[in-house]
């Protein structure tokens, strides 16, 4: 089977099971730019990356011959990559927004953007130190706030991680989607905006579905 023919295949699978209004973003970090092509060859036009040097790189590459790509940060930003970030051609949204000093930081530097870009607040579900993320919704409301006085930051929802360190992986996953859901029905009540969410990765991406969840993220399975 060609490459081509396996990443149709790949497509189609999970198309065939995502809900209406649910969508994917292929995560593509340490992927070469010639697999990112084969599936904008195939259609298919988000694509996730966790590092801001490698977004920038495989954006610049691929600027001709993917014009319609839309390029999704989903790792740990830190505020000094926020400029570099903010002129990367194509760049759609950002998943990780994990804090109040962030969120200040993307508004003050919007001015580099030459486009509007979309914005999810990471909410840190499993309470895992090793994540980032809002852990309270009095915060969460407050950075939300802030981003709707913004010319080019689109408030767009809220994004989570499973927990990892756990004995029962599926029920933490569904526990921690479902927290999510319930923190944005409250935060889409406060603002009176409608809000979409983020989550599920390969291991557990059919909970997150279950759980209706609005963009899944996959990586490794999309490619091997």
């Amino acid at each position: 089977m060609s490459q081509k023919d396996l990443f149709g295949k790949k497509l189609n699978d999970i198309k065939a099971i995502l809900p209406e209004g649910s969508s994917l973003l292929i995560v593509s970090k340490t992927r070469t730019v010639d697999e990112i092509k084969v599936y904008y060859e195939l259609g298919h036009r988000d694509f996730g990356e966790n590092r801001v040097q490698e977004l920038s790189e495989k954006a610049q590459a691929l600027k001709e011959s993917c014009p319609d790509i839309r390029w999704h940060m989903i790792g740990h930003l830190q505020s000094n990559k926020v400029k570099i970030l903010f002129q990367i051609p194509n760049l759609h949204a950002i998943h990780s927004v994990h804090d109040l000093n962030l969120v200040e930081k993307l508004v003050k530097s919007e001015e580099h953007l030459t486009r509007p870009v979309e914005i999810f607040l990471q909410f840190n579900t499993s309470r895992e130190e090793e994540k980032s993320g809002f852990e309270d919704e009095a915060s969460l409301r407050q950075a939300a706030e802030m981003l709707l006085h913004s010319q080019k930051l689109n408030l767009r929802g809220l994004m989570t991680m499973g927990t990892l360190r756990t004995e029962n992986f599926e029920a933490e996953a569904a526990r921690c989607f479902r927290e999510l859901q319930k923190v944005k029905e409250n935060l889409q009540g406060a603002l009176h905006r409608e809000l979409k969410t983020s989550m599920g990765m390969s291991q557990d991406y059919k909970i997150a579905l279950a759980e209706k969840s609005d963009w899944i993220r996959l990586g490794t399975m999309m490619f091997t």
